[in-house]
């Protein structure tokens, strides 16, 4: 997996609005970032919500649902989001035959985004900042989790269960959908975005 590398304060106090960001060369995995209280003015960023209904509504698409974190979109490209004031904190370089890279943003140590190519189809969210469906955040009870959710697939964790859990919301050809992953007591990080890419167990390995 991916490790997004902290960068230091000072480093990030150097980056210019929409200026390049630091670019790391190794190929590691994401890994959950700690929890931090965010900062600066990049907070606009998450000035929309992602929708909170107490459970989803009969018929709902993932389409409708799982396609942005305020104004960090699904399908938008990072000079997109550069151009509307979300600041660029960090972003990878592809391992040799693949297109796909992670991203963070300034003041949002908790967000990070998979893309491929130029086109972010992933989002990842680790701290307890940002609701999802239900208003579902990151240190929930599971069981929480699983009423707000109304109707989840319920799977082993594949490297925590039968005690960690994969929750899964996702209608049958839709192109989007959500997976948030416990230790069966918690929600510890959730992701969403297209259903391919969300479904990557290892990150962009």
């Amino acid at each position: 997996m991916r490790l997004i590398r902290a960068l230091p304060l000072l480093a990030l106090a150097s980056l210019v609005a929409c200026g390049e960001p630091p670019r790391d060369n190794a190929a590691n995995d994401v890994a959950d970032g700690p929890v931090v209280e965010e900062i600066g003015p990049v907070r606009n960023a998450l000035d929309e919500d992602l929708p909170r209904a107490e459970a989803p509504p009969e018929g709902l698409a993932a389409s409708d649902t799982f396609d942005r974190l305020g104004r960090i979109r699904i399908g938008a490209k990072l000079a997109d989001l550069c151009s509307e004031g979300v600041a660029v904190a960090w972003h990878d370089d592809p391992m040799e035959g693949s297109t796909c890279t992670y991203a963070t943003f300034q003041g949002l140590p908790d967000v990070s985004v998979m893309l491929d190519g130029e086109r972010i189809v992933r989002i990842d969210v680790s701290g307890p900042q940002h609701a999802t469906l239900g208003g579902v955040k990151v240190g929930m009870a599971e069981s929480e989790a699983i009423r707000r959710l109304g109707r989840v697939d319920v799977r082993p964790h594949p490297y925590t269960g039968p005690q960690g859990h994969y929750l899964l919301i996702h209608e049958e050809g839709a192109p989007r959908g959500l997976i948030l992953e416990t230790d069966g007591k918690t929600v510890q990080t959730y992701r969403f975005g297209q259903w391919e890419q969300v479904q990557w167990i290892e990150g962009c390995a």
